[in-house]
């Protein structure tokens, strides 16, 4: 065996570091590692702004959990991670039922809640007949309630204008049943009310 090769093989990487196979070069075990799972990054590579590595599965697992936060936060640095969140996460029209119940909420918790559904209905992604975990649409959640009608009104007569919205004739059976005159108004001014009720109202 000649010298060069047997200097080759015996080579190794100093501690702390890994040999990469495709560049035969030594590389920090730290780089290419995620610190929220501990394995080795070989595909779905993310870097923050703060040059952290994560794979993509597990950082937007990551923010999910810090969606309650105004600013996301690195879990390696606390660094600010608001735009990498945003740019990786999967758009979920659901999420916007995290600020349709206002009962008990002060001012500062209604104001922030409306504009985030404000910001979910104006999204060309959002599916404006989105459903919560129990069935319900978002018209009809925004509806129901006449104590919310101050809320919810204009959001409900923009959903209203909307060609593709499905207005069920639960949801007008229950504004009849509640006697909420405020949206019922609503829905006839947009002639969203159902023939088989036009009659009970």
């Amino acid at each position: 065996m000649s010298e060069a090769k047997t200097a080759t093989k015996r080579f190794r990487c100093p501690k702390g570091t890994r040999k990469n196979k495709k560049t035969g070069n030594c590389e920090s075990v730290l780089d290419n590692t995620c610190s929220i799972c501990l394995a080795r990054i070989t595909s779905g590579n993310i870097k923050t702004k703060c040059k952290h590595n994560f794979h993509k599965g597990c950082l937007i697992g990551w923010c999910k959990s810090q969606s309650r936060l105004e600013k996301p936060q690195c879990p390696i640095c606390r660094g600010d991670i608001k735009d990498t969140c945003k740019k990786i996460m999967p758009y979920a029209s659901e999420e916007v039922f995290r600020y349709t119940t206002l009962a008990g909420a002060d001012q500062k918790r209604v104001t922030y809640s409306l504009e985030k559904i404000d910001e979910f209905i104006h999204n060309p992604k959002f599916n404006i007949n989105v459903k919560n975990q129990w069935g319900k649409t978002l018209l009809h959640e925004l509806s129901w309630n006449n104590y919310n009608n101050d809320y919810f009104k204009p959001v409900v007569e923009y959903l209203l204008k909307k060609d593709n919205i499905i207005v069920s004739v639960e949801l007008i059976s229950i504004l009849i049943a509640n006697k909420n005159i405020e949206m019922l108004a609503l829905y006839k001014k947009h002639k969203k009310i159902p023939k088989s009720l036009k009659g009970l109202i």
